[in-house]
């Protein structure tokens, strides 16, 4: 007769290594013209198992998508971006299992900065002995770097020092200058500025005034 025996059967539970989860409280901190500094926390679950994070970011200008892994670390600053620019900025944490979820995307918009780039195509006639009549575009978009809210126009005499030339500021792209000396030559340049300050003077163009009796249009 045989006795049956009861096996004692031992399960042993080992937690299987899972994905980060999502770090929390993501946010800018810093914003610049061309950088933001980005802070975070650590995530809630399998943080210890960390060995990088993976940054990701677009902005709506170029319209492109871009990707950085960095340390290990709770703060990072982004750099090299444009000015007065709307990027979408997330994170996520990687251990090695893999990429664990992302932070929903945070807006952030650069500040604007001065101008790049000075007016173009600046045009300059002469329209009778004491009017010059100019006009221009405004700077690329891609080198405005903000809202161009004012320009402005330096005209002096040919022969004299630029500091003595006389300002017009104007929130609009064309002007005429009056009051000029008959049959003299001006040298006239134009700049663009936003609500930080003026951007770089175009090159300078000369202009001569007519003669009485003259007309050119």
């Amino acid at each position: 007769m045989h006795e049956s025996q009861n096996k004692v059967v031992h399960y042993v539970y080992k937690q299987v290594d899972r994905v980060p989860s999502q770090p929390s409280n993501f946010r800018a901190t810093d914003i610049g013209e061309t950088a933001v500094t980005l802070q975070w926390s650590r995530p809630t679950h399998s943080s210890e198992n960390i060995v990088h994070y993976e940054l990701y970011w677009n902005d709506t200008y170029a319209n492109q998508d871009h990707h950085k892994r960095i340390s290990n670390t709770e703060s990072y600053t982004l750099d090299g971006l444009y000015p007065d620019t709307l990027y979408y900025i997330w994170l996520a944490a990687r251990s090695q299992r893999g990429e664990g979820a992302t932070t929903p995307p945070i807006p952030v918009r650069t500040k604007q900065y001065v101008p790049g780039a000075p007016p173009s195509n600046i045009t300059a006639v002469a329209t009778s002995p004491t009017t010059i009549s100019l006009k221009w575009l405004p700077p690329p978009v891609e080198r405005s770097n903000g809202r161009i809210i004012y320009y402005k126009v330096f005209h002096v005499e040919v022969g004299r020092s630029d500091s003595e030339a006389t300002i017009t500021t104007l929130n609009k792209t064309h002007l005429i200058l009056d009051e000029l000396k008959r049959w003299t030559e001006y040298k006239i340049w134009v700049l663009a500025g936003t609500s930080v300050g003026d951007g770089p003077r175009s090159h300078p163009i000369i202009v001569r005034t007519h003669e009485d009796g003259m007309y050119g249009f």
